[in-house]
């Protein structure tokens, strides 16, 4: 059979499989050249592994599993991290991390998985992945078994939507608020199931932290996978914080696209997603003036160097209110570079509450609170929304587009609901 040109995605799935010339529809065994997995999932994964008769990981180089040795536990949490250790040492897996709760932001900074490979896991913001180039499958606690047993788990090559980002976007506008412009464009019955390739010249005044950001949300289009095509400004940035080898992958000449369509960045707002759910995203100036008792930046990969910054530096210019601000790095080395920045004490010293990496965002917050978070996912009845934004509603007291934070009088976020006027 004729070799098809092969989408980026598509071409990183061949590389996993003995099946030749792979197509959009075919079902093909699949071996991720790593398993990415933290606590919750881990423990799943390994309980299926154990019912499923297996005794023995096949290959323990394979398996990273991230424990939160690092983080104070309860009564309950202790018991299950027990039994964490103990069902990973009867499996065999030797790669252990006590880094729980900023794995893929981790695996991105250590280089455990570079642009052109493929990392499996049952962690909702392994999609983020697809920012630097690489490829990241969210699979079920069973597939994630049966690969730890040494066996392929078989998938359904994707078709493949094409979006290529045009013009130029506002100063305040963000990876994560892109992607919600993409989706509403493109349409989520076109999105569902498939794989995004994004690319254009838009693209390329995205930085890396901006396309995970943007990649990061692919499960709330229902995607396959979100895949950022790299270019050479992405490569620049790579190159920095790699220190080992990779192949970056672009589609082929003459790729058929299921879909294919342009997107202006210049038509992308700041967006914030209500407790109804992601279906119900609203942009910052329809949610104006909702209040707020909590907001928590961090968790799940949004509480990189670049967030605690930016946090700090609007902190800094404009005082906190009533509205209680958590900020929880990714990662060790983010909390390190940012207690060598002084980060940290700033954001201290404005009355941000600063939690060890891995803390569990939704355990901070208080049942009965009005919640904002910048993770992927967030506990019923949470706003979601961007770093900005976040920050400028824990300044605020409520939902409130950045440019008039100054304009307004401090919010008083528990005696008022008062919406300000629209812009």
């Amino acid at each position: 059979m004729p070799h098809v040109a092969q989408s980026a995605v598509v071409r990183v799935l061949q590389a996993l499989t003995d099946a030749r010339n792979i197509v959009p529809g075919d079902r093909v065994p699949v071996r991720p050249h790593i398993l990415l997995l933290g606590p919750r999932d881990g423990l799943a994964a390994l309980k299926a592994f154990r019912i499923a008769g297996h005794q023995r990981v096949a290959e323990p180089e394979r398996i990273i599993l991230f424990t939160p040795d690092n983080l104070p536990l309860d009564a309950a949490g202790e018991t299950a991290r027990k039994q964490l250790l103990e069902a990973a040492r009867q499996a065999g897996i030797t790669r252990l991390i006590p880094a729980a709760g900023g794995e893929v932001a981790h695996a991105l900074e250590s280089g455990l998985v570079a642009p052109g490979e493929c990392a499996a896991s049952g962690l909702p913001e392994i999609h983020a992945l697809g920012g630097f180039g690489a490829l990241g499958l969210r699979l079920t606690a069973l597939d994630l078994a049966q690969l730890m047993a040494g066996k392929p788990v078989h998938v359904t090559v994707p078709e493949t939507v094409r979006v290529d980002l045009t013009g130029q976007r506002q100063k305040l506008v963000g990876g994560r608020d892109v992607f919600w412009s993409l989706r509403r464009e493109a349409g989520r019955n076109v999105l569902a199931g498939r794989a995004l390739e994004v690319g254009g010249p838009g693209l390329e005044g995205l930085q890396l932290h901006e396309r995970a950001a943007l990649s990061s949300l692919g499960a709330h289009a229902g995607l396959f996978s979100c895949f950022c095509v790299p270019d050479r400004g992405a490569v620049t940035e790579l190159n920095r914080v790699l220190q080992r080898p990779y192949t970056t992958l672009e589609p082929e000449r003459g790729v058929q696209y299921v879909h294919r369509a342009e997107v202006s960045l210049a038509n992308a707002q700041l967006t914030v997603i209500p407790p109804d759910g992601a279906d119900a995203w609203r942009t910052i100036s329809e949610a104006s003036g909702e209040p707020l008792d909590c907001v928590v930046i961090g968790g799940e990969g949004s509480g990189s160097l670049h967030a605690m910054r930016l946090t700090a530096e609007i902190v800094r210019q404009r005082k906190l209110g009533h509205t209680r601000c958590v900020a929880i790095p990714d990662t060790r080395a983010v909390y390190a570079s940012a207690l060598d920045e002084g980060i940290v004490q700033h954001l201290v010293d404005a009355g941000v509450e600063v939690h060890a990496p891995g803390t569990s965002a939704a355990g901070l917050v208080l049942p009965m609170q009005r919640a904002m978070f910048t993770t992927v996912t967030a506990p019923q009845g949470a706003w979601r929304a961007g770093i900005l934004a976040a920050a400028t509603a824990a300044c605020a007291g409520a939902i409130m587009h950045p440019d008039r934070l100054d304009a307004q009088p401090q919010r008083d976020s528990k005696l008022s609901s008062r919406r300000p006027k629209a812009e």
